[in-house]
């Protein structure tokens, strides 16, 4: 029997007249603002219906005017269950390199579904099938799942209750063998020399072996891509090389310690005397400070530019001693590589460089190698520089230093690219360890960055420090800049409380610190639209410290992705401000948003994305919480809705997958409606569309960035 509601309003009065369905009664619903709540009989699937009551404007004298009882969105975050359980992987590993075709096992500590449907599993974005995803009743398996290269996988599956877990992990494979051998200057194989090998895409990702005593390893599972492989001793001998995971065969010969020069030539004033050149291609040029051509400092400032010629690593270094009161040296310069503006950041074509620096007696060392990948494209600007960067070494009084530098041309020998040396500084200041966190205390890999009023209007970054300098010196200030197209676009500031415990002397200690994680640095709405979120992109940022007497030092934290702010009016529910707001995307995930019209948004990541209760989601700015005008049924109409979102010609099939709370049974009017359809992108909308708890009133998006 057809339900309706009429209010009629005349003065003051307002009479309700509804056609009650039998067994139906009217009780207040002190608990839900607007609300009409309807007791059913114990024979229905639910004990109660709450009907929010719309109530429209446009009442004048003694006229009446019916209104008809509407769907509503939710007036507040429908609480999604999540599971107690926790997912481990097996077998393979997110920081060494795994073989290809390897079985991905995800070991739950729960019991989870037994139903396929309930789990969701992509691979680099792409939905896995069910009939390739095995299930048992704490385990998830991926049969021979791992491909050449990256594997990105996200897990999201019900446990046996109908609650949420969720896992996430990068894993490397590869189906390459490098058999390395490692010589000494007189060509003879050196024994127990440690050899590693790191993928420059992702230098977390690394395997170490020790050679034979023929001064042989063999590093197995390594991924066509470019790798940094270096070679070190008991005497702090040492050799790098970058190659790609195919090369096969390679030597690397360790290097001593060269002869000691006594000419003063750490800044280039002297061209290349004291600089072990041999045959690199190297050229003496005028110091440009900044990215514009002509913001150039004296014509007595002078770099180095060490090049490219053709395939292949070139290199120099420099052997001296420090003065005596210095505390540590550090090489400045920075990175500059034609592959950028020819368009192939991201390929094979990963063209990288290094910068070594090893003390003789204390037999300490420190190696920089990085790539035009793992720098990240926001690190360049449009020629392809990045901006000045730096790398210590502590020293020791009178110990004997050398600083190597190579670049080298991966995959080919087009494109050629340079190191530029602005200097060897003999310092006193330096930021000797560095974290960057999200305001959940986890590593930061995303910055959120448009302006906003949560927090005073100020984007959080929490972390860790140490800054080391004379104990009769003073840390004088500490910011976070934002660099983006190689240039500093925007800075953050010292937080109020950091500045207490870090802006003091030295002191004995020689250093100050923060080593639990705390809130380091807030940036400003006002710095942060400075920074262009028009695209998905990186920013790099780096921190850099000044003391009272004038020294500066930085420290480069690494890339973070973009997140933007949605600000449409179409939203539901809170704001979430005590996590920095709720309504924090990828730059390509909003102008989806923005594209269906039919929709109101709830949910979606939080200042910096992480973690973000109470959902085991929302994390990283591509899961969106919705709603539309209908959709609290879910019955055929509502299918049809959500189907229709799933066919949009322009981004359909960048909506991933599709959460509702449903039944899989032939009584269930919604199943019915897509169990047999399907999309026109060719995926079969039970596929798309999954069944879990906690989503009665809103649907959640994950969409493809």
């Amino acid at each position: 029997m057809d339900t309706s509601l009429r209010v009629f309003q005349k003065s003051c009065v307002i009479l309700l007249l509804i056609m009650i369905i039998p067994s139906t009664s009217i009780i207040a619903a002190p608990d839900r603002s607007n609300a009409i709540r309807l007791s059913v009989s114990p024979c229905s699937n639910q004990n109660s219906i709450y009907l929010p009551l719309v109530i429209n404007s446009g009442i004048s004298g003694n006229s009446i005017q019916s209104y008809v009882l509407q769907d509503a969105p939710p007036t507040e975050d429908e609480k999604e269950p999540v599971s107690p359980g926790i997912i481990s992987i097996a077998e393979v590993s997110e920081t060494t390199f795994n073989p290809t075709n390897s079985t991905v096992e995800f070991q739950v500590s729960c019991k989870i579904t037994s139903n396929p449907s309930e789990a969701v599993i992509l691979i680099n974005d792409e939905v896995i099938q069910e009939d390739a995803v095995e299930l048992s009743d704490n385990a998830i398996s991926l049969p021979q799942s791992l491909k050449e290269g990256r594997n990105h996988i996200v897990l999201l599956v019900n446990d046996s209750e109908g609650n949420q877990l969720v896992s996430e992990a990068t894993l490397w494979a590869g189906s390459n063998t490098l058999n390395v051998k490692v010589i000494d200057e007189n060509n003879q194989p050196v024994s127990n020399a440690t050899v590693t090998v790191n993928l420059a895409d992702d230098q977390n990702v690394n395997a170490t072996i020790l050679t034979d005593p023929n001064g042989l390893a063999k590093l197995e599972n390594i991924p066509a891509r470019t790798v940094f492989l270096t070679a070190k001793d008991n005497n702090n001998r040492f050799a790098s090389l970058a190659t790609t995971g195919d090369t096969g065969d390679i030597t690397l010969s360790l290097q001593g310690f060269d002869t000691l020069s006594t000419i003063d030539n750490n800044d280039f004033s002297l061209g290349t005397s004291g600089w072990n050149i041999g045959t690199a291609p190297v050229q003496i040029i005028q110091h440009v400070e900044g990215l514009v051509p002509n913001f150039q400092t004296s014509a007595t400032d002078m770099d180095l530019m060490l090049n490219t010629s053709g395939e292949g690593q070139q290199s120099i270094s420099r052997t001296f001693k420090p003065k005596s009161n210095v505390k540590n040296v550090t090489v400045r310069y920075r990175f500059i590589t034609s592959e950028v503006p020819g368009g192939y950041f991201g390929t094979e074509f990963n063209d990288y460089f290094n910068i070594s620096i090893r003390s003789q007696l204390a037999g300490t060392s420190i190696l920089e190698s990085n790539s035009m990948n793992g720098l990240g494209l926001g690190a360049f600007d449009s020629s392809g520089a990045t901006e000045w960067r730096e790398t210590p070494l502590s020293v020791d009084k009178d110990d004997t230093i050398q600083v190597d530098i190579a670049v080298a041309n991966v995959a080919d020998g087009l494109y050629d690219s340079q190191v530029v040396v602005d200097l060897v500084q003999e310092k006193k200041l330096s930021i000797t360890s560095l974290a960057l966190n999200d305001i959940d205390n986890r590593k930061l890999k995303y910055l959120s960055t448009a302006p906003h009023s949560y927090f005073g209007g100020n984007t959080r970054v929490h972390g860790t420090i140490t800054v080391e300098g004379d104990k009769d010196d003073e840390l004088q200030s500490l910011v976070l800049e934002i660099i983006q197209g190689g240039n500093v676009v925007a800075t953050a500031n010292l937080a109020t409380d950091a500045k207490t415990q870090l802006l003091e002397p030295f002191g004995e200690d020689e250093k100050v610190e923060i080593t639990t994680s705390q809130l380091l640095f807030e940036l400003p709405s006002a710095q942060a639209a400075n920074i262009n979120g028009a695209t998905n992109g990186t920013l790099s940022l780096r921190v850099k410290a000044k003391s009272s007497s004038g020294e500066e030092a930085t420290k480069d934290f690494g890339a973070v992705e973009i997140l933007v702010r949605y600000t449409n009016s179409n939203r539901y529910g809170l704001r979430d401000g005590n996590q920095g707001g709720d309504d924090w995307i990828k730059p390509s995930v909003k102008t989806i948003i923005e594209h269906f019209s039919n929709i109101t948004v709830g949910d979606m990541s939080n200042m910096n994305g992480g973690k973000f209760s109470p959902h085991s989601t929302h994390q990283d700015g591509r899961h969106v919480d919705g709603w539309f005008n209908g959709y609290n049924a879910r019955d055929a109409a509502t299918a049809a809705t959500i189907i229709s979102h799933l066919n949009d010609a322009t981004y359909g099939s960048k909506i991933l997958t599709v959460y509702v709370t449903y039944q899989q049974t032939n009584t269930n009017a919604f199943w019915n409606a897509i169990k047999n359809v399907t999309l026109n992108d060719g995926r079969m909308a039970k596929d798309v569309i999954k069944p879990i708890n906690g989503h009665t009133t809103h649907f959640h998006w994950i969409i493809a960035p």
